[in-house]
């Protein structure tokens, strides 16, 4: 085949052929595992492209080995070889040390350091609200709040925090917030509390969220033990509580009374979705389910102590361009979807109330009473004193404008209708009167609001079902 040209020719067209088929393969493979591909269609051209790129090296081999011999090819590859091995080596053992030294030292680090003297204001603004000044417990409070914000799976509802015991924060075994002073023997007066991070009690600690208000406010009006149980978990919509209060009920487990304080977490995860009747960040974790988006070779590569530290020394290293801003991303939520703003407010009602029934019927089936709260937030209403503080946590709130404008269309669709559904009570209003600060964000308040509400709750309880314990 290759008779009529000069060995030079021979060893040239070789040469280039080795390079054309190792470049084929090495732009291949590094495409794929930095997974720029993915779909049926990319894989199958990722085995051609292979296939041809080893055709093509494999032709280039032969043609070496034509115009050099094969003896002459086999000593010059072993020496080749041995070179390439002690370099791939050295490198896999560099880069193991360098890993094996960066995890050490982060954990040293770790230990060395008192995280809870430092971690004060390392997260969000409301860490940061002068309430928390004259608060001993605050900042063991916020450090526990971050320690305690690991999830596990739970069937139907997706996650719950896991177990956690601190000094501010404590949760049990079945991921439920601890209620101090809780006595749920055989025949106690049993409270289910449901709802989302404000029911939970984000900015509070143990003793002072919204169930352990209602705790202390109920021993001293019942005649017998109390038992509130604290449902509420950071991020859940109505039907998650609801299939929380199913699971009880199917085990055994029966209130006396039943709290819901819902609203703003159906209308976050609407907004993120276009569409009610979801839970929140459902794309996530549609993608983890479906396993569209693995994690990349980046990602993998990302995860490592070495490239944290590396980043880190290139970040203390990098001087920072003061005119060059970033470039805004551009969220997807309802709007930049074009969905109706008007229509999926309507539609977020209408799951409301079709939940409340759902719990009516659960009511009659099981015999225990029931409430529905609407919660209080800072974009509802511009009745309550707003000291400077809450003026910029406002300011602050409303610079997403699509989803103030469809909290507040919800709200005002369930609250427009609750007159047909007697067990549903607003509380937009449960701060007019307080001009001190109440809010540490747009939808969590201090234990100072977390007692204001408890107490209304406490008075609708007592006008509803006064003598029935």
């Amino acid at each position: 085949m290759f008779s009529d040209i000069q060995p030079p020719s021979i060893r040239k067209l070789g040469d280039g052929l080795l390079v054309i088929g190792g470049g084929v393969l090495f732009l291949v493979l590094t495409i794929y595992f930095m997974h720029f591909t993915g779909t049926v269609s990319s894989i199958r051209s990722l085995i051609l492209s292979i296939v041809v790129g080893a055709s093509i090296l494999l032709c280039g081999v032969l043609i070496f080995i034509k115009a050099e011999g094969l003896q002459a090819v086999s000593q010059k590859i072993i020496p080749c070889y041995k070179g390439i091995a002690i370099l791939v080596l050295n490198a896999l053992v560099f880069c193991g040390g360098l890993e094996l030294a960066a995890m050490t030292g982060s954990k040293i680090e770790a230990l060395m350091s008192n995280p809870p003297s430092h971690l004060v204001g390392e997260g969000s603004p409301r860490e940061k609200v002068s309430y928390y000044l004259s608060q001993d417990w605050a900042e063991r409070y916020w450090y526990e709040f971050r320690l305690s914000r690991k999830q596990h799976y739970y069937p139907y509802v997706g996650w719950r925090r896991a177990p956690f015991k601190g000094e501010t924060i404590n949760v049990d075994q079945n991921g439920i917030r601890v209620t101090p002073g809780a006595d749920c023997r055989e025949g106690s007066f049993k409270v289910f509390a449901f709802g989302e991070s404000s029911m939970w009690g984000t900015g509070s600690p143990d003793w002072a969220t919204i169930p352990a208000n209602l705790q202390k406010g109920l021993e001293k009006t019942s005649r017998g033990p109390v038992c509130v149980v604290n449902f509420a978990e950071s991020a859940y919509v109505l039907m998650q509580d609801i299939i929380t209060l199913i699971v009880q009920l199917q085990a055994g487990n029966k209130p006396d009374l039943v709290v819901f304080y819902n609203v703003e977490g159906d209308a976050y995860a609407a907004y993120q979705a276009g569409k009610a009747g979801v839970t929140q960040n459902l794309d996530q974790m549609a993608a983890r389910f479906e396993n569209a988006n693995p994690p990349t070779f980046l990602d993998r590569l990302k995860a490592t102590s070495s490239y944290a530290l590396i980043d880190t020394i290139v970040g203390k290293l990098t001087i920072a361009n003061p005119e060059q801003k970033p470039t805004p991303s551009r969220l997807l939520t309802y709007e930049t979807m074009g969905i109706d703003l008007q229509t999926l407010s309507h539609s977020l009602a209408q799951n409301y109330f079709g939940e409340y029934q759902i719990v009516d019927a659960l009511s009659r089936k099981y015999g225990f009473k029931f409430l529905f709260f609407l919660p209080p937030h800072l974009l509802l209403g511009d009745n309550k004193p707003l000291t400077v503080e809450e003026q910029q946590m406002k300011r602050d709130a409303e610079s997403d404008p699509a989803f103030k404008n469809l909290l507040t269309a919800t709200y005002q669709n369930i609250e427009s209708e609750s007159s047909k559904f007697p067990n549903i009570y607003p509380l937009d209003h449960v701060f007019d009167h307080y001009d001190s600060l109440i809010w540490i964000d747009a939808g969590h308040v201090t234990p100072t609001g977390n007692e204001i509400v408890a107490e209304k709750i406490l008075a609708i309880i007592q006008t509803r079902f006064h003598g029935s314990r």
